[in-house]
């Protein structure tokens, strides 16, 4: 178990629209910065070069891969990679690199020099399991050389300096792939961190449905990896942020408890409402009382804190995967400190000793969340998305005088309640 995760912030950087220029080397000269969070992991999107076949968009997906053991030239080349993970490593932070295994191009190199490893449907056409993905082909792992060499490629890569992956629709890849990467780097790299894009319920009925691979999360987690994507509750917070209905709050609370329960004790979910393929929390909404809700949910919760590049400027919408589309760099100076804030607790030793985080199944338009300690400790998180004052009640808040992290603040549970507006962290006084 890699129990540092627990303390651990990620922050993702989509590199061809975090500067201007959006390459590696204007990277670096923002490492700096993104130091100054106190981020421990900087995870950066796909950085092989893009297939130009059915292309979407004037510059395309990061996630369409044309060549896995090459570095896509807007991005710089292979010296500039070579020093963002040097200057990475100098500010001790490691680097995450996102690997696309599932498809590549419709142009890729695989397909052309080995088109016998790309999936085909019952007509024996080149194609994909899901339609709207129109840039690119799904690979076929029946394949024993093709396992090989996509190891290959993450040998490569690690041999780099690169310190963990982010797999891209892990779910839909076989366990085959897997238990060989994991033979792999248990022999080389053993410190690897493996995050996998563990895909929705409602993916997971598709693809079986239409008689496809799927792996569960347990598999994924038995088979490689330490961190999951919380995507078993993550649409039913959207749907309430969107549809404003109370019941999608409920859902969200049960939907968190269980994946919470099902989830291995070694491992973990990371925590953020936000990643390239969400809208963004301002988009959300632009009450800020729910946005300082929303933030403060992933850094009280168990597991590594996630931060899309732009949270902590207050970015308005999700960028342009497809098109070059700047994050601004303008930013509220009250939201931004805020945002470190929460960083802070996350960074707080005593979360090491985190044994649970266990959603309280509370009525009405808030959250409630009991984190329990090795010592026996117990802490609160509690969080209103109505925008004002919400009743929390809960048999298992103990009542008693309590201090807020984030404000300083003393609050009161009485009669196993307490009304909250703002986000707190209650400590025992």
């Amino acid at each position: 178990m890699k129990n540092f995760l627990k303390t651990s912030v990620i922050y993702q950087v989509y590199v061809r629209n975090f500067t201007q220029e959006g390459t590696f080397k204007a990277l670096v000269k923002k490492l700096d910065y993104i130091k100054s969070l106190n981020v421990d992991i900087v995870y950066i999107l796909p950085v092989s070069p893009i297939g130009k076949v059915s292309r979407k968009g004037e510059l395309g997906s990061p996630y369409s891969i044309s060549d896995y053991t090459k570095i896509n030239p807007e991005l710089g080349n292979l010296d500039d990679f070579k020093e963002l993970i040097k200057e990475t490593h100098a500010r001790d932070m490691k680097l995450m690199v996102d690997m696309v295994f599932n498809h590549t191009s419709r142009d890729s190199w695989i397909k052309e020099n080995h088109p016998e490893w790309m999936f085909h449907n019952k007509k024996g056409e080149l194609s994909n399991k899901v339609e709207d993905w129109s840039d690119v082909y799904d690979l076929d792992y029946s394949h024993p050389e093709l396992i090989k060499y996509m190891v290959d490629v993450i040998d490569y890569y690690s041999s780099l300096g690169v310190d963990g992956y982010r797999f891209d629709v892990a779910s839909l890849i076989p366990k085959e792939f897997f238990v060989s990467l994991k033979k792999m780097l248990n022999e080389k790299y053993p410190e690897t961190i493996m995050l996998a894009e563990s895909v929705h319920p409602g993916f997971v009925e598709f693809l079986r449905g239409e008689n496809y691979t799927c792996l569960s999360d347990g598999e994924l987690i038995e088979y490689a990896f330490d961190i999951l994507y919380p995507y078993n509750s993550l649409e039913n917070i959207r749907d309430y942020m969107l549809k404003k209905e109370e019941r999608y709050l409920d859902y969200y609370k049960y939907a968190l408890f269980v994946e919470d329960s099902l989830t291995p004790a070694r491992s973990f979910r990371i925590r953020g409402l936000e990643n390239h393929d969400q809208k963004r929390l301002y988009e959300l909404t632009h009450d800020m009382t729910i946005l300082r809700n929303l933030a403060a949910l992933a850094p009280f919760m168990n597991g590594p804190m996630f931060i899309y590049n732009g949270l902590e400027t207050k970015s308005d919408h999700v960028q342009d995967l497809f098109n070059k589309d700047v994050m601004s760099w303008e930013y509220d100076e009250k939201w931004f400190n805020f945002i470190k804030k929460l960083i802070e607790y996350k960074k707080n030793p005593m979360n090491l000793k985190l044994n649970t985080t266990k959603t309280l199944l509370t009525k009405g338009a808030n959250l409630a969340f009991k984190n329990t300690y090795n010592d026996g400790t117990k802490t609160y998180g509690l969080f209103s998305l109505s925008g004002k004052e919400e009743l929390i009640n809960d048999n298992d808040l103990v009542d008693g005088e309590y201090v807020d992290f984030l404000s300083g603040k003393t609050y009161t549970i009485k009669d196993h309640s307490i009304k909250v507006k703002e986000p707190l962290y209650l400590f025992k006084k």
